[in-house]
């Protein structure tokens, strides 16, 4: 058997890698209606009974605002706002929590709902089956005929003005709307901006316009003209699945509300002065799955793939441009054709035109 040598190389520190930051689970709360992060960068939890604004440090819950069977949530400065069961608009006061206030707006059936700036005055974006609706606090400025499963606004972005952009997913297809104002609508008009074979869980805009596209096992990064940059890889999480871009620091925060598990994503700092580190598998000897993590000091494209003992190819785990970072791929101890691989040593080859990385694994059932 020929073999596998691996080659690392040396880089200067470099900026701007993604990396893994904070990791908790929600513990408090048994169920996740809506998630939202305001303006400043708090991000706020809303459940069948309670509003409130979570401990980044430990998921712990900052004095919570006790409600009845309310669903989406938006939070503007100073205010809370949210749609009751009989989907009426409520703004509730960050300084009074005694008195919440019925806006006299109501809703059809809203599934999501955002704040957003409208020449530095509070606005809402609320989307409903057939129509996103734009709004101010205590009125209704005009309507968007228009079916999508979820959208996306920049934050912090002036929605008075045409040129600003908001994106909506539909089909798995992200679709781009410019041309329009907060006050009329009916002026928006769409363009494609990106469709993939596989499933979109979600996604969302940062205040640069860059979006996030999230899916099972990576999320794809495009900039504000859908340009594919490359993707960043993570661990296999489920169908309802959240992303949110926090404003205040460009942190993105992935929310699984089957595990209620939270990890915030963080662009800072340097990853290391080696190109390729690729870690240990975990967990080693592999029963009926692993993740495999490795870390890049710049945007690679890279293959990553599975050998037995005697250097045959397994299976093929990841292809693609995968940017600066730490990033996670699983793989369920299965061949190309599905099949469960027999127990034994198997190699895992990171290979990339830059330099190649190899570990060995075991499967043991």
């Amino acid at each position: 058997m020929r073999r596998l040598s691996v080659l690392l190389f040396l880089l200067c520190l470099s900026l701007g890698a993604w990396q893994s930051s904070e990791e908790f689970t929600l513990s408090k709360v048994s169920r996740v209606n809506d998630l939202t992060i305001s303006d400043n960068g708090e991000t706020w939890v809303l459940s069948p009974s309670i509003i409130s604004k979570i401990d980044e440090n430990n998921g712990d819950l900052l004095a919570p605002y006790q409600i009845q069977n309310a669903r989406a949530l938006a939070v503007i400065g100073q205010s809370i706002f949210y749609v009751d069961s009989r989907n009426r608009l409520v703004m509730q006061s960050l300084d009074d929590r005694t008195n919440p206030v019925l806006t006299g707006l109501n809703f059809i059936n809203p599934t999501q709902m955002s704040a957003l700036s409208v020449s530095g005055n509070p606005g809402l974006i609320v989307l409903e089956p057939t129509s996103i609706v734009f709004a101010t606090p205590f009125e209704i400025m005009s309507t968007l005929n228009t079916s999508a499963e979820h959208f996306s606004a920049i934050p912090l972005a002036d929605y008075s003005d045409r040129r600003t952009p908001f994106f909506t997913l539909s089909g798995n297809k992200i679709f781009s709307w410019s041309g329009g104002r907060f006050q009329n609508a009916e002026n928006y008009t769409s363009r494609p901006l990106y469709s993939a074979l596989t499933e979109i869980l979600d996604f969302c805009a940062d205040k640069g316009g860059n979006l996030y596209v999230l899916f099972a096992d990576s999320i794809a990064v495009l900039d504000k003209s859908g340009q594919y940059k490359g993707k960043i890889g993570i661990s296999n999480i489920s169908r309802e699945s959240r992303i949110l871009s926090n404003p205040a620091n460009n942190n993105l925060v992935i929310f699984d509300p089957s595990t209620r598990n939270m990890q915030i994503l963080s662009e800072s700092g340097h990853v290391s002065e080696e190109l390729i580190v690729l870690q240990k598998n975990r967990p080693n000897p592999v029963d009926d799955h692993t993740e495999i993590s490795f870390t890049l000091s710049e945007p690679l494209y890279l293959t990553i793939t599975i050998y037995n003992l005697i250097g045959e190819p397994v299976k093929l785990i990841a292809k693609d441009r995968f940017l600066q970072g730490t990033h996670r791929v699983t793989w369920k101890a299965k061949d190309e054709k599905g099949n469960l691989v027999p127990n034994g040593v198997y190699f895992y080859r990171l290979e990339s035109n830059r330099g190649v990385a190899i570990r060995q694994l075991i499967v043991l059932r």
